[in-house]
């Protein structure tokens, strides 16, 4: 906006400066007209005052007396006067260098008065031509006509055009010829008159010498009006002087110049020489005609000039405005749309691009995406109208197309990133399951019993590193080998999780819900719960029991993993919470719980809800919502999940034979006998040292050293607590009572303080206290194992 808000002041500026320059001409239209008007005024008064002078000579030339009616004459001559003050007001008005002259005018009017006696006086016969107030009343009304054509001399000089300055001198010049003609006129017929009188043969030099410097100033004035004056009125004047009273008085002139006295009477000259005087009064009536047109036509043209500038400029202006506005209105929005279109790129598009980018399969979709996202970030431009906001959007076009590229190479890197991963997991897998294989022959036709413990654990290991090959196939794109070709039952399903993990024998498994899922789901539930279950397994005391139960909600079968690990607090939880609902790419940070981010994606992948619950101290809780859309129909005559091979069998861990909902009857499915209570030897002091057992089918696999038959135990751990809690007797003897403290080693634990207060234990501290006493007691279940 600001360069349109400075070529528009510009605009206005030139505007301005155009409607001055046309003011000023109609300004000076105006002073033409003002200076006319009073060379117009000044002309009257002239001619009035020389129309009173005029019977004045004649009475010279007649020897006296006269019946002319001097008072008709003064009276005009005054009102010339009066009318040319009122002209002269607007002048001075204008022009102040007029007022000291206009003064000196009007106070020199105020002595006609005098000279008006001296007239009468004549007029009456009490005075002649010769005297001194007759003489000095002449030569008042000539310095009076003198002074009225020294102000029409100026008035040039106060105008800037040249043709009304021009008509200003020719008036000038030829009024004061006609002045001088009157003054010629009223010097020659007196001195003839006086000559004739006196019989002179000769003209009297002082008088030749007068009438010489008069004609002298009258040529010259006569030279000034023409260089002056225009073809017209120098034509006017040409005419006028033609005449045979003008030819007369040349004559009769050039014989008095010579000093002869032409043969032309008095009275003749007076009427001859009036013809010249009579001819310049109509070439300065000429004048003042061609110069009021001049006038005229030059106030009209300013006018009209003026008022079209104005026009223009008011034109140009509110164009110059409404163009602003447009183009200011274009601008805006084509920023706008620049602006929108950007905003829409980076908030809309460019986020949408690289979500579908990221999650493109192959090089062939990322172009293809790629390429879509590019024509939906092209700010359109006008081809018309290629400026700056053009190349900006152009700017802001290459930088989304920049970022879009890099996106691009993100993708394409991801995907042989994944493509290697993919690789390599298959690979992996099929070296893990090469080795699985190997193991199987080994135990091929071998005794469960006989297979020793250890081979067991590398067995499992190999299972949880084919499941990290799984997870990685996974989290890379790929597919990993299904586990089921037909719909399972939730049985078959928590029993081949189970079998995933290390602690197996850890995991109690209550309330089966007996309902069957679709192939997919299926495999995919059971790498969900796997994970689940090694979590709680590994987060939670060896010595703990993890429950899984199902039951149904709605339409809905609900899973619950519980353990009475030591907890997490509510910002881990929350965040874990988030992983499970919102699951990300996989990247350095996640890969320590990869785990994680497996269930998310497979749970996202069949509408599965996954939370956590947890309350520190007190375990975690895992709840697996199934929606109906994963159950399967019961099909008829389908043949149950197959199991696998004895080996495999053999070698797999299975849940703790438990009894279902804590009743105390065994389950029918074999496996590995749950952690319990060594039976205690006979002795005076027997200690309360619980170990692990191992055995298959319900059979201890060690044997007790010599004496009493050991005495059957209660094989849930809720009872074993309570028989370690409660007081009963072995061989006949009471337990002893454990003082709390008691067998504690020596600074393992702070002294209470003095004054009977309590210890002040960190909980973070208690924490590992507490993981360190859980390893400690598998620890010593492993070394009773091995005796």
């Amino acid at each position: 906006m600001l360069p349109i808000a400075a070529a528009l002041m510009g605009m206005l500026v030139l505007g301005l400066f155009q409607t001055v320059t046309v003011w000023d001409s109609y300004q000076n239209a105006t002073d033409a007209e003002v200076l006319a008007e009073l060379s117009e005024g000044l002309n009257e008064t002239l001619d009035q005052h020389q129309a009173e002078i005029g019977p004045v000579v004649m009475a010279v030339v007649n020897g006296g007396g006269g019946q002319f009616d001097s008072a008709v004459a003064r009276r005009e001559t005054d009102e010339a006067f009066e009318a040319l003050r009122g002209t002269s007001d607007a002048a001075v008005a204008r022009f102040p260098e007029l007022g000291n002259d206009m003064d000196t005018l009007f106070a020199k009017v105020d002595e006609l008065g005098t000279a008006r006696l001296a007239f009468d006086a004549m007029y009456n016969g009490e005075a002649v031509y010769t005297d001194d107030e007759v003489a000095e009343g002449i030569q008042v009304y000539r310095d009076l006509a003198d002074h009225i054509v020294g102000i029409a001399a100026i008035l040039p000089r106060l105008v800037d055009d040249s043709e009304i300055s021009a008509h200003l001198d020719s008036l000038a010049a030829v009024m004061q010829a006609g002045r001088i003609a009157a003054e010629i006129q009223f010097t020659v017929a007196a001195d003839l008159a006086l000559l004739e009188t006196e019989a002179a043969g000769l003209v009297d030099r002082e008088a030749l010498g007068r009438v010489a410097s008069l004609s002298g100033k009258f040529d010259q004035q006569i030279i000034e009006f023409r260089a002056n004056a225009s073809n017209e009125t120098a034509s006017v004047y040409r005419d006028a002087m033609e005449s045979q009273d003008a030819k007369d008085a040349r004559t009769a002139m050039s014989v008095y110049l010579r000093g002869n006295i032409p043969t032309i009477s008095p009275a003749d000259f007076m009427t001859a020489q009036g013809a010249v005087v009579a001819s310049l009064d109509t070439t300065q009536v000429s004048v003042l005609s061609f110069m009021g047109e001049d006038v005229n036509l030059m106030r009209e043209a300013a006018s009209r000039t003026l008022l079209t500038t104005f026009a223009l400029v008011l034109v140009l202006a509110l164009t110059s405005i409404i163009s602003a506005a447009m183009l200011a209105r274009r601008i805006s929005l084509r920023v706008d749309g620049v602006r929108e279109a950007t905003l829409t790129a980076a908030y809309d598009t460019l986020p949408k691009t690289v979500a579908a980018v990221s999650q493109a399969a192959n090089a062939n979709e990322v172009d293809r995406l790629l390429q879509a996202a590019k024509q939906q970030t092209v700010l359109q431009t006008d081809s018309r109208y290629a400026d700056e906001l053009d190349s900006l959007a152009e700017a802001f076009s290459a930088a989304h197309h920049q970022a879009l590229r890099q996106t691009a190479n993100q993708a394409l890197l991801r995907i042989d990133v994944e493509a290697m991963m993919k690789t390599l997991a298959r690979r992996g897998q099929s070296l893990i399951r090469r080795q699985q294989q190997v193991m199987e022959a080994l135990v091929e036709g071998t005794a469960p019993s006989a297979i020793p413990d250890e081979w067991r654990s590398v067995y499992h290991l190999l299972a949880r590193m084919r499941r990290n090959e799984e997870n990685l196939l996974l989290l890379a794109g790929g597919d990993p080998q299904r586990r089921y070709n037909h719909p399972a039952g939730l049985e078959a399903i928590i029993r081949d999780a189970v079998a995933e993990i290390e602690d197996a024998g850890r995991v109690v498994v209550e309330n089966q819900v007996a309902v069957r899922l679709e192939t997919k789901p299926a495999g995919d539930l059971v790498r969900i719960l796997a994970e689940l279950l090694d979590n709680a397994a590994s987060y939670s005391p060896p010595t703990q029991s993890v429950r899984v139960t199902s039951r149904r909600s709605g339409s809905e079968i609900v899973i619950s993993i519980a353990d009475d690990g030591i907890g997490l607090a509510p910002e881990p939880m929350a965040a874990i919470n988030r992983r499970l609902a919102e699951p990300t790419q996989l990247n350095s940070e996640l890969t320590a719980t990869m785990g994680l981010l497996v269930v998310g994606r497979l749970a996202a992948e069949h509408s599965i809800s996954v939370q956590l619950h947890s309350t520190m101290g007190k375990g975690t809780l895992a709840l697996v919502r199934i929606p109906a859309s994963a159950h399967a129909e019961d099909p008829v005559g389908l043949s149950p999940a197959d199991r696998g091979t004895a080996a495999q069998l053999a070698l797999s861990a299975r849940a703790a034979n438990l009894p279902v909902t804590g009743t105390g009857a065994e389950t029918g499915a074999p496996g590995v006998e749950p952690i319990v209570p060594r039976p205690r030897r006979a002795g005076s002091a027997p200690e309360p040292l619980p170990v692990a057992g191992t055995t298959l089918n319900g059979g201890n696999g060690t044997h007790a050293p010599a004496g009493p038959a050991p005495e059957t135990l209660d094989v849930t751990f809720r009872k074993v607590n309570r028989a370690l809690e409660t007081s009963g007797r072995v061989n006949g003897a009471e337990l002893p009572r454990r003082a709390p403290g008691s067998r504690l080693l020596p600074g393992s634990v702070p002294s209470s303080r003095s004054g009977g207060g309590g210890t002040d234990l960190d909980p973070a501290e208690i924490r590992d206290r507490l993981a360190g006493f859980a390893s400690g007691i598998a620890a010593a279940a492993a070394h009773e194992q091995r005796q």
